[in-house]
C-alpha cells in the first residue's frame, strides 16, 4: 500500500531550509535570489541544496512551480513529471538520494514572460522511497529584481559572439559546488553564475583562420580588453603561459587560479570584476593601481581553463573561496541579426547572440 505524507508548507526567504518530518532538507542558493531582466524575459537563476536526512533511499518524481503575483493571485504554472516514454523530470540529471546524501538541483524553471510579476514561487516537491511511499514537501522562494549601481560597458571593441553566458544549458551556470571534489577545494558557491565567455569575430563571423589549431589563428588572439568601470584592482597575474593549463590544487588557495592570467577589479559599489584567460605579459596595470572605464588593462590569451582564446567576464562579490556571482548589464551593446544592428535596452547579452559594441 502506497502512502502519501503531505508537509505543510512552510516559506523559506531567500535560503531558510525547509524540513519534511526530519527526513528531507530543501535550503535554496544562494541566499540572495534575483531576478535578471533580458528584453523579452525574466530570468532566476538559483539552486537548490536538497538534503536526504534519513537513511532511505528517496528518487525525485515531480516538481511543480506555482507564480503569485503581489497580491497572491496565481498567474502561472508548470511542472517536470514521469509521466510519458520520455518523462521531463529526466531533465533533472540526479534523481536519486542515498541514506544522508546531499545533491544540488539547478532550479528547472529559470526563464517567465517579462509581463509577470514574480513576487512568490512556490514550488512542491515529490519524493518516493523502495516501497512507493511519497513525500510531498512545499517550499517557496521570493526573489528580487537586481537592481545594478555600476554602469559597465563590455570590456572588447567590435564583433564578438557570446559563447557561453549563464542560461540554463550554461557550463558557468551547471557549476557544481556540492561535486566532492569541488568541495575539497573549499569552493562554496557559484561564483560564475552570472559569467559570460566573449569570442572576437571577423567582419564574416568567424571565430578563427585556417583551422583554428594555433593561438593565433583566432581573430581575438592578443585583441584589447579594456575596463568595464572604473576601479582599483585588486588582484592582477599575467605570467601564466598561454597553453590552456592550470594548477588544480591552488584553486583551494586562490580561486583566480582557474582563470590564468587574471585581473581582478573592485568598483565603487563593492562589486567585483573578473577578466581571465589573458594573454601572457599583457597586463597593463598591477595590484593597488585605479583604473579609469574604458581603459586598455590586458590582451585576450589563452591562459588557465580554457579551450581556445576568448575573454572570460564575470561580476561577483569578492574573490574569496565563497564568492557569489553577481548579474552584469552592459551599457554598449548592439545585437547584430544578418546586417541589422539593434540596441540591446536590457544590457543582457545571451548566449549565442553576435552583438557589437558601441
Amino acid at each position: 500500500m502506497r502512502t502519501v505524507y503531505y508537509i505543510a508548507l512552510l516559506l523559506f526567504f531567500s535560503g531558510i531550509p525547509t524540513y519534511a518530518q526530519n527526513k528531507i532538507l530543501i535550503d535554496s542558493k544562494p541566499s540572495s535570489i534575483f531576478i535578471e531582466q533580458s528584453d523579452t524575459k525574466q530570468i532566476l537563476n538559483f539552486d537548490f541544496l536538497i538534503s536526504n536526512q534519513s537513511t532511505d533511499t528517496l528518487t525525485l518524481q515531480r516538481i511543480k512551480v506555482l507564480v503569485f503575483d503581489n497580491q497572491n493571485h496565481l498567474i502561472h504554472t508548470r511542472f517536470l513529471d514521469n509521466n510519458g516514454t520520455a518523462p521531463s523530470i529526466l531533465l533533472v540529471p540526479t534523481r536519486n538520494w542515498n541514506g544522508k546524501e546531499s545533491h544540488l538541483v539547478f532550479n528547472p524553471f529559470s526563464e517567465f514572460d517579462n509581463s509577470f510579476t514574480l513576487a512568490k514561487l512556490e514550488f512542491e516537491w515529490i519524493f518516493s522511497d523502495p516501497k512507493e511511499n511519497e513525500t510531498v514537501v512545499k517550499t517557496s522562494v521570493i526573489p528580487k529584481k537586481y537592481q545594478q549601481k555600476t554602469t559597465y560597458k563590455l570590456p572588447l571593441k567590435g564583433r564578438i559572439l557570446v559563447y557561453d553566458a549563464h542560461d540554463y544549458n550554461s557550463h558557468h551556470r551547471r557549476f557544481d559546488y556540492n561535486f566532492e571534489p569541488v568541495r575539497l577545494l573549499d569552493l562554496k558557491s557559484n561564483f560564475m553564475r552570472y559569467a559570460y565567455d566573449f569570442v572576437i569575430l571577423d567582419s564574416n563571423n568567424n571565430q578563427f583562420k585556417n583551422k583554428g589549431e594555433n593561438n593565433s589563428d583566432y581573430f581575438g588572439f592578443g585583441n584589447s580588453v579594456y575596463a568595464a568601470a572604473d576601479g582599483k584592482i585588486l588582484y592582477a597575474t599575467g605570467d601564466h603561459k598561454d597553453d590552456k593549463n592550470f594548477d588544480i590544487p591552488k584553486l583551494k588557495e586562490n580561486p583566480l587560479e582557474l582563470y590564468g592570467n587574471c585581473i581582478a577589479m573592485e568598483h565603487k559599489d563593492g562589486s567585483v570584476s573578473i577578466y581571465g584567460h589573458l594573454k601572457e605579459n599583457s597586463l597593463k596595470y598591477k595590484k593597488g593601481d585605479w583604473v579609469k572605464s574604458g581603459q586598455e588593462i590586458a590582451q585576450i590569451g589563452v591562459s588557465g581553463s580554457s579551450f581556445f582564446p576568448h575573454l572570460h567576464f564575470e561580476i561577483r562579490t569578492d574573490i574569496t573561496n565563497a564568492a557569489e556571482g553577481l548579474p552584469s548589464y552592459f551599457s554598449n551593446i548592439n545585437l547584430l541579426i544578418g546586417k541589422t544592428a539593434q540596441k540591446v535596452k536590457s544590457g543582457l547579452a545571451e548566449t549565442g547572440n553576435i552583438i557589437e559594441t558601441k
